[in-house]
């Protein structure tokens, strides 16, 4: 079953409720994008790396972000035990092993020894079978259990020893076994000293799964046009400083300010940051100052990955795969 595709609107109506009017810090972005946190990526034992070069190493970096020596010297074995046990790994399907590198991290498990297996809340095995194929994963271990509770008991019976999820209740959920899944450094901290973090707020034509009463299961997309007009909107309505925590209404936070906007238009010279630069044209970007220290402190610690935008938008008849490719052929054609 190929799942339908909505896109989404808004009016240039500065009255009208369909807009972008928070922006979330939030710690599994819908866009698919996570922050730049280096300190994780600098604590992964690297290919050929010995146990010993890779402990003094992390031991190191580890006392220096304030943690006691045993600390340090306890984080640092069991982040290497994790990395090269062989265990039962599962991983959710849409915006984790569908994507690019949730299969490089799946191939990756698997060359270690790892039993992989597919475990969605999808209903359907449609698009998950050809994606196992392509990696070796047996379709035995591939499910579509309907719905995440369902993924949640699904993941416990088959005794999984960690499951990589974008879904942050269902990695709640699992506690211990789930693992937050990053798929690529989206927001990041561009100066300490300056208290500045910049990324993506919104990318062109990119899809994002979504499962409701209304439409079942679908994805959304923006155009590059909308995204325009919800940027200038946001601009217009002055939202500069409208910022939550993880779309809770009850968490508006005070001093974190977006002085700085701008959408990629390649044909312009206005190119995209360097950790995205195959982002499609008409992709948001910001900068935010961020003086509320305690939202800095969480930023640091990495609990807060990524900017999420929310608002009201207006849902566009869905098109055809044939519709959405050729659309996607002449853009590439212009």
């Amino acid at each position: 079953m190929t799942l339908p595709i909505y896109e989404l609107k808004i009016s240039d109506n500065l009255t009208d409720d369909a807009e972008v009017s928070y922006v979330a810090l939030v710690d599994a972005p819908a866009i698919k994008k996570d922050f730049l946190m280096f300190r994780d990526e600098f604590i992964e034992p690297s290919k050929g790396e010995h146990q010993d070069e890779f402990l003094q190493r992390c031991i190191k970096y580890v006392i220096d972000e304030g943690k006691e020596s045993e600390q340090a010297v306890a984080i640092c074995n069991a982040l290497w035990s994790e990395h090269f046990a062989a265990n039962k790994i599962s991983f959710d399907y849409d915006d984790t092993l569908s994507t690019s590198r949730g299969k490089d991290l799946a191939k990756k498990l698997m060359a270690e020894g790892n039993t992989i297996y597919i475990i969605s809340a999808r209903s359907e095995l449609t698009g998950m079978i050809q994606t196992a194929t392509e990696l070796g994963i047996p379709e035995s271990r591939v499910y579509a259990t309907g719905s995440n509770k369902a993924k949640v008991e699904k993941i416990k019976e088959l005794g999984i020893d960690k499951h990589y999820d974008n879904n942050p209740d269902v990695i709640k959920e699992l506690g211990n076994i789930g693992a937050k899944f990053k798929v690529a450094e989206k927001f990041a901290i561009v100066s300490e000293d300056e208290h500045i973090i910049s990324g993506a707020l919104m990318l062109a034509d990119e899809l994002i799964y979504r499962n409701n009463e209304k439409f079942g299961e679908h994805y959304v997309k923006f155009s590059a046009e909308t995204i325009k007009q919800i940027a200038i909107k946001f601009a217009k309505k002055k939202y500069q400083n409208h910022v939550n925590l993880m779309h809770d209404s009850n968490q508006k936070v005070e001093g974190v300010t977006m002085f700085e906007s701008f959408i990629v238009d390649k044909k312009r010279g206005i190119q995209p940051m360097a950790e995205f630069k195959d982002v499609a044209d008409g992709s948001w970007f910001g900068s935010f100052y961020v003086e509320n220290p305690e939202v800095w402190a969480a930023i640091k610690s990495g609990e807060y990955k990524g900017f999420s935008v929310e608002g009201m938008f207006d849902y566009e008849q869905p098109i055809s795969a044939e519709q959405n490719a050729l659309k996607t052929i002449e853009k590439l054609l212009n």
